[in-house]
């Protein structure tokens, strides 16, 4: 039997029932004979065994709710251990299961016990005795030999984790899809104490690891977007003068891969330095720069394609803000210049097709990375994005200040003009990035 009583049925088909309702934003019906068990004035059930109709109505809830809704939302409620050592032996306590009930598992109890670091302020020995504890009363048998040799390979993950000293080393080894595809390597006997405290022990060493290069990275982070975003020149502006942002783009990156010492200290750079380049700085960040240009020009060609197929079109639609377009954007994206073409007719266009993709491919990540940013992983790419996004679209928004002065002086200041103001949309969308970090 999954639960042994009432009380813990009530308990998980609360938790589950406010979990459903945030996603459905409505109540939903429940069978009748679930009824009389979630009724509190029958404390008489608190401590009866449920019926086989009962659980399989619990497993079907739970079929409904992803890891990433039970994470999401136990990080915004904390439940008290009991109700996670509760969860954790309900799902193990499964007939069948599913990928997803061993992403919860591993979540739930490496969350627990990173709880009880917090408290005691000391690292978890090994966490077989507790496992077993928490899972008193489930009989398991002895592992087999497969799941014996996959478990043989988690201390070769962990030694590769120990010597780890930069964030872009977790990223271009491919860590933590490696690890994810190891636990699923062992099926059904994931669930076995003895390879849930092999799992956990990973995961609170990994977890130490990733958090302390992840805030040496947020840090970098945090100087790069607080540089300041400035507001666009005006047109008078750069008719009046030779306009320059007041720091290039190379030392606004180079913010990131600086590590300054205490104050005090010899001054030593441990990362990057004067010498490194944007597209080192930007790798040691862990940022994939060949996937992220190419998400940029697929958005271009996409683009593209939808104006040239819609004449009327004005506005792109997309989950964050409507963006909306100004006939020399929209035109921009539906000239035929040829790829070949070396002109300033082709300048334009690109260097406009261009910005609307950056600020098109910023509305695309700001919402995922504001849903995700409470998971556990799942943010990072989305705020790998956002740090590319941010760097590219500053750097793209000189070259185009540059080309709307090159225009005025080439005598078309209505080119000028059209330039300077997709700068301005421009630089509304990066000062909206960089209120994320």
């Amino acid at each position: 039997m999954v639960l042994a009583t009432g009380k813990e049925f009530r308990e998980i088909h609360s938790l589950y029932e406010t979990l459903l309702e945030r996603e459905l934003k409505h109540g939903f019906p429940v069978p009748l004979i679930v009824e009389p068990l979630l009724d509190p004035r029958k404390p008489a059930n608190d401590s009866q065994p449920v019926v086989r109709a009962a659980e399989d109505w619990l497993e079907l809830l739970d079929l409904a709710v992803t890891p990433h809704m039970l994470r999401s939302y136990l990080q915004d409620h904390p439940a008290p251990e009991p109700t996670l050592r509760l969860l954790i032996r309900f799902l193990v306590g499964k007939a069948a299961h599913s990928r997803d009930d061993r992403d919860k598992v591993n979540w739930l109890t490496t969350q627990l016990f990173k709880r009880r670091e917090a408290q005691t302020q000391r690292p978890t020995p090994w966490p077989r005795n507790d496992i077993l504890e928490i899972l008193e009363g489930f009989e398991f048998p002895p592992l087999s030999r497969g799941a014996e040799e996959v478990l043989s390979e988690i201390p070769a993950l962990l030694d590769e984790v120990k010597y780890f000293e930069r964030f872009d080393q977790i990223t271009e080894s491919r860590m933590i899809q490696r690890a994810r595809d190891l636990k699923n390597r062992f099926g059904d006997e994931f669930f076995h104490p003895e390879v849930l405290a092999a799992v956990v022990n990973y995961n609170l060493f990994f977890s130490r690891k990733f958090d302390a290069l992840l805030e040496e990275t947020m840090q970098k982070v945090r100087e790069f977007a607080q540089q300041g975003d400035r507001r666009a020149p005006t047109r008078a502006e750069i008719t009046e003068s030779d306009y320059r942002l007041t720091t290039d783009t190379l030392r606004q990156l180079g913010e990131i891969g600086r590590v300054e010492m205490i104050a005090g200290a010899s001054g030593r750079r441990v990362l990057g330095g004067p010498a490194s380049s944007p597209e080192q700085q930007m790798k040691q960040l862990g940022i994939d720069l060949d996937q992220e240009a190419l998400y940029l020009r697929n958005r271009i060609e996409e683009l593209t394609m939808r104006l040239r197929a819609n004449p009327t079109m004005t506005s792109i639609p997309n989950s964050f803000a409507p963006l909306l377009l100004s006939d020399w954007e929209a035109s921009a994206f539906r000239a035929l210049i040829p790829e070949s073409e070396q002109s300033f007719r082709a300048d334009f266009a690109r260097g406009l097709c261009r910005a609307i993709a950056l600020i098109y491919r910023m509305y695309e990540e700001i919402p995922q990375f504001l849903e995700k940013k409470g998971s556990e992983f799942l943010w990072k790419r989305h705020y790998d994005s956002l740090v590319y996004l941010l760097y590219e679209g500053r750097n793209h928004r000189e070259a185009l200040t540059q080309l709307a002065i090159a225009s005025d002086k080439r005598g078309l200041p209505e080119k000028s003009r059209q330039l300077t103001e997709t700068v301005q949309k421009l630089s509304a969308a990066l000062a909206k990035v960089s209120e994320l970090f």
